[in-house]
């Protein structure tokens, strides 16, 4: 709306501000949404006559991309289970897998939460950037199971 002056009323200020704060937001979203994602598994086994439990955190990436590198962080444990390190990266020659080592002891178990970061680049032609992802994964450990 105009006043008679020629100027914007002040509902015609609040439309141009939420506009100006939804359309860029909806179209970020829509970028967002068409951007390839890998997806993120964890893997645990107990290892015999250690006492430690092993993790692999595994990544896959979608077609026409490959992992360049990769790494993990324990978020929580439970006192059965403690991280030997609670960041890990991966190994140069195996970028799509992190393996986290946990040392058993007394307590009870619980869900061991870790985020897994990935970054994703194209494979050849190299066209195109690489992105970064990041997921939660997480193992419900049982002493004794």
């Amino acid at each position: 709306m105009i006043s008679e002056g020629g100027r914007p009323t002040r509902r015609t200020g609040q439309v141009r501000a939420w506009l100006a704060l939804a359309v860029p937001l909806f179209l970020a979203t829509e970028a967002h949404s068409e951007e390839p994602k890998s997806a993120a598994r964890m893997l645990c086994r107990m290892e015999p006559g250690s006492g430690r439990l092993l993790c692999t955190v595994s990544f896959a990436a979608p077609e026409g991309r490959a992992i360049s590198w990769s790494d993990a962080l324990v978020v929580s444990a439970p006192s059965a289970a403690r991280a030997l390190k609670s960041r890990v990266t991966s190994r140069s020659d195996r970028p799509s897998e992190v393996v986290l080592a946990f040392v058993l002891g007394g307590g009870a178990g619980g869900r061991i939460d870790v985020q897994a970061r990935a970054v994703t680049c194209p494979v050849s032609p190299r066209s195109g950037v690489c992105t970064p992802e990041t997921y939660r994964v997480t193992y419900d450990f049982r002493p004794g199971a």
